[in-house]
């Protein structure tokens, strides 16, 4: 079984987790720990830091990354929203979103 692509929320939900665990960080450290290719990267910084979620800090070292207040706000939305669908997923297993996946249905 072909292990399934993360969509762009979930690309960006790695990114901030790793950058509010481990920043100031620094380009390759997020792309590493994130599992994301170095275009992917670049193109997903570029639209985090638009929206205000993420800022770059230029030091002697180089160029690094934090997360923001409205970031770390994204983030906890996102928490909020997995525990949902995890009580969701234990309360009606039948009609689970995993389960979809698993039988191989495709979104």
């Amino acid at each position: 079984m072909q292990a399934a692509r993360r969509s762009r929320l979930e690309r960006f939900r790695d990114i901030l987790k790793v950058v509010a665990g481990f920043g100031p960080v620094r380009q390759t450290h997020i792309m590493y720990k994130a599992n994301l290719t170095w275009e992917g990267l670049k193109e997903d910084l570029t639209i985090l830091k638009s929206l205000n979620t993420i800022q770059e800090v230029v030091w002697e070292e180089g160029i690094f990354y934090t997360i923001t207040q409205i970031g770390r706000e994204v983030l906890s939305h996102f928490s909020g929203i997995e525990q949902i669908l995890k009580v969701a997923d234990q309360k009606a297993p039948s009609i689970a979103i995993g389960n979809l996946v698993d039988s191989g249905y495709r979104f």
